[in-house]
């Protein structure tokens, strides 16, 4: 008897397992893994759509340890599998190395919609003449067809295989292929009335531009389309047709190929030569990494085989994308959170189907379901946001390592800041380190640290230092471009009552509310409430309540008063909203429409933007009180990397750096460009508090309504941790203890922080997730949520 594991279509916690069901006879051989099917579930036998990730054979029912009624498959879904064992086996590894659920694991690798309404389509690509071909003209599911021609299932495989049928899949109950039209020349001696004169402007534009879109040709020659269609009967041009594009990017610019000079091209062999190889990209800002990355991918493209790049913001696709459509003559799919759900399936079906090579996107890019990749590349491999903290919980290098080594291909890590846990991979091999010293242009900005409270003795209290002013004027004389940087959005980081020192605070959350004047609102930016901007204290009644701090809005209020000529655009979380606003920025940047560019680390990163020569650092202390083991870590990244923007061309660069805490090491360290002593005194500071790299972490956060509840089950979780680890010797056990933000959205958080060693790491993770299942069935209404090695310990 043949049996399959399946996994329940469900966001529920509780369903959190594998079931097994009995494959009946009239199924054998019609089920494969990666097929969803439909089953009876629960004690109503509700009938659920399941997903099939095993298959076994059992001679007798009772040799299955299951403590429920082994139920009957009722219905098969899908006539070919959804995903390729790679990507089952890779949601498998997200969800036993990071204890996610493995619902959400799975999810993440399937196509992007929700599992139950994926349709699959057959459609035919061949001119030939036959029943079948005619019949699939248009797209037909399985269903249609069957019901036309019977059992006919086999011919239809045989002809997928061949390249006759082609399979498609959408979201939607119909599925029409969108066909253009392009119009060439036959080559055909042309003889025209001397009246034909909108034949002869056809022509002539096809003579200068080849084949093209029929619509464009009319467009541009203001034909109608009864004068193509009689070169057509003259058979001096033919109209064939393609499948629509379904690419969301636009035609750019041809993107030269550079001459790589000694460090890049050393670089370059060294990565050609070694096409399993792991490599981390070692290069200051501006050392040409990019140009290193374009080499390697048109390397692996004339190879036929595929390649995904990753950046850390949206606001680097932009620029990526037309580097890279710039240079190569190929479809790219792109990938990120701004696409609208019709676009990102569009783009997962392109993948899909084999018709691009190259994918460019965020860190959920890595799961495009390429079948044979030759190179992914991660660059700013440092950031952050290749962590992802929500189910799946992630971490991207380790899902690219997991790719490149089941490919057998090359992985790239590319920064000028490299993470503290990738530089100490290097150190044991994991990874071989490429170094890049120099800029292509050789020409390293100056970097100057201004004290604040300087400013302050001078009775300077604007947010910009009398000598940021003073350079952005200059900037803007020279008709230079100038990027300020701000970590903080809103108007005011918090309101404050001088009289009895109470902060306004959200409701629901144990966080101060940020003021945004443009709104005129208090605004929570954990649960997005809202409230009134008080003008009497709610405590002491004390009119003497206003804004305290900075953020974006109001740097930027603030440099328009100061610089009320200068084209200025602001970039932040609040701003971007969409994926046009980062092409706005963009475009502006590039062609000199925008004079000053402000706002948080979105514009930090990545950007090449020629006529930028001045960054201005509006406060750099902000990153480093915040209460992370990462917080220096962060901020010598960020800084770095903001300062890198300026002088990337010709002109020379000049960074200012605004802090009350000029002589901190890591401020220092920035100024200097001195990552190796900031490398070496960051070890020292980790060992000692037993830190990553050297020590694995894992934070279980218990959420409730009640807090007292969250304690006391915080509590008796802690204690069972205790009694089952308390054999380990090298294992510490923090906790449990208030999240940083206690309270989030009316529910109550509380922390329990593991330290644990590789050798100890499996066991741990095992009965952290024991327990967890076994919480979660007693307490039904308080979430128990682990992760390894998280960015923020809350």
């Amino acid at each position: 008897m043949i049996y399959a594991k399946v996994i329940i279509d469900s966001k529920s916690r509780f369903l959190n397992r594998s079931f097994t069901y009995h494959i009946p006879e009239k199924f054998n051989n019609k089920i494969d893994i990666a097929m969803r099917v439909i089953v009876p579930f629960g004690r109503g036998n509700k009938t659920s759509v399941a997903f099939v990730y095993e298959m076994f054979v059992y001679e007798m029912i009772e040799d299955i340890d299951v403590d429920y009624e082994i139920k009957d498959i009722l219905e098969i879904i899908d006539d070919k599998r959804l995903i390729s064992d790679e990507l089952m086996d890779l949601a498998f590894f997200m969800s036993e190395t990071y204890m996610s659920p493995i619902q959400a694991s799975l999810k993440q690798v399937m196509p992007p919609t929700d599992i139950k309404n994926i349709k699959t389509f057959y459609y035919s690509k061949s001119d030939e003449d036959s029943e079948i071909l005619n019949f699939l003209k248009k797209s037909k599911t399985m269903a249609e067809i069957t019901n036309n021609f019977g059992e006919i299932k086999e011919q239809i495989f045989n002809l997928v295989d061949e390249g006759k049928i082609g399979i498609s899949y959408d979201i939607k109950n119909t599925h029409n292929v969108r066909y253009d039209e392009f119009v060439f020349l036959t080559g055909k001696n042309i003889s025209l009335n001397a009246n034909a004169s909108k034949q002869m402007a056809i022509i002539d534009y096809l003579r200068k531009h080849g084949e093209s879109n029929l619509l464009k040709v009319l467009r541009d020659t203001q034909a109608a389309k009864s004068s193509l269609n009689a070169l057509v009967k003259k058979g001096i041009v033919e109209i064939i047709k393609r499948e629509s594009k379904k690419e969301i990017t636009s035609n750019y610019n041809k993107y030269k190929k550079f001459t790589l000079n000694d460090e890049q091209l050393s670089a370059f062999k060294k990565i050609k030569s070694n096409p399993a190889g792991h490599f981390l990209l070692f290069g200051v800002t501006g050392s040409g990494k990019t140009e290193i990355f374009l080499q390697m991918v048109e390397e692996i493209i004339n190879q036929g085989k595929e390649a995904i790049i990753l950046v850390p913001e949206i606001s680097l696709t932009p620029q990526t994308i037309e580097r890279f459509k710039g240079r190569f003559d190929e479809k790219i799919a792109i990938i990120h959170s701004r696409l609208t759900p019709s676009e990102r399936f569009d783009q997962w079906r392109m993948i899909n189907n084999g018709e691009v090579k190259i994918a460019i996107g965020a860190r959920s890019a890595i799961f495009a379901p390429f079948k044979n990749l030759g190179i992914i590349i991660i660059d700013e491999e440092h950031d952050n946001s290749y962590i992802s903290s929500q189910d799946p919980k992630y971490h991207t290098d380790e899902i690219a390592k997991f790719r490149a080594n089941y490919n057998n291909c090359n992985l790239i890590l590319a920064s000028a800041t490299p993470s503290i846990n990738t530089m100490s991979r290097t150190q044991n091999g994991e990874y071989e380190i490429i170094h890049l010293h120099k800029r292509v242009n050789n020409n390293l900005p100056d970097i100057e640290v201004i004290d604040l409270k300087d400013e302050l003795k001078n009775s300077n209290y604007s947010v910009l230092s009398y000598k940021l002013q003073e350079e952005i004027r200059n900037n803007l004389e020279k008709k230079e471009q100038t990027i300020l940087f701000l970590n903080k959005i809103g108007h005011n980081s918090y309101t404050f009552c001088r009289t009895c020192g109470y902060v306004i605070k959200c409701e629901a959350c144990d966080v101060a509310m940020t003021y945004h004047k443009k709104i005129d609102k208090l605004i929570c930016h954990y649960c997005g409430r809202t409230k009134n901007q008080p003008n009497v204290c709610p405590n002491c009644h004390s009119k003497k309540i206003k804004e305290f701090g900075a953020g974006t809005e109001k740097l930027e209020e603030e440099v328009r008063r100061l610089f009320p000529q200068a084209n200025i655009m602001r970039m932040d979380s609040m701003k971007a909203t969409s994926k046009s606003t980062y092409e706005k920025m963009y475009e502006g940047m590039k062609n000199n429409k925008i004079d000053i560019l402000l706002g948080t680390q979105m514009i930090a990163k990545g950007l090449d933007f020629k006529n930028v020569t001045l960054v201005g650092i509006i406060s750099a202390d902000l990153s480093l009180n915040v209460g992370d083991f990462r917080s220096q870590e962060n901020t010598f990244q960020l800084l770095t990397q903001v300062a890198g923007r300026s002088g990337r061309d010709k002109k020379k660069g000049k960074v200012i750096i605004q802090t009350y805490r000029p002589d901190n090491f890591v401020i220092q360290a920035v100024k200097n460009s001195d990552y190796a002593n900031y490398y070496k005194n960051e070890l020292i500071e980790r060992s000692a508090f037993s830190y990553p790299p050297y020590k694995n972490i894992i934070t279980i956060k218990i959420i409730d309504t009640d807090r007292i509840n969250t304690i006391d089950i915080s509590r008796k979780f802690t204690t069972m941790l205790r009694n089952e680890l308390m054999a380990l010797d090298q294992v510490e056990i923090i906790g449990p203890n208030p999240c940083k933000i206690s309270r989030i959205n009316n529910k109550h958080r509380y922390n329990i922080i593991i330290k644990v060693g590789n050798k100890d790491l499996d066991f741990v993770r095992d009965t952290v997730n024991k327990l967890r299942n076994e919480f979660i069935n007693k307490y039904k209404q308080t979430s128990f949520i682990p992760a390894l090695n998280p960015t923020n310990i809350n």
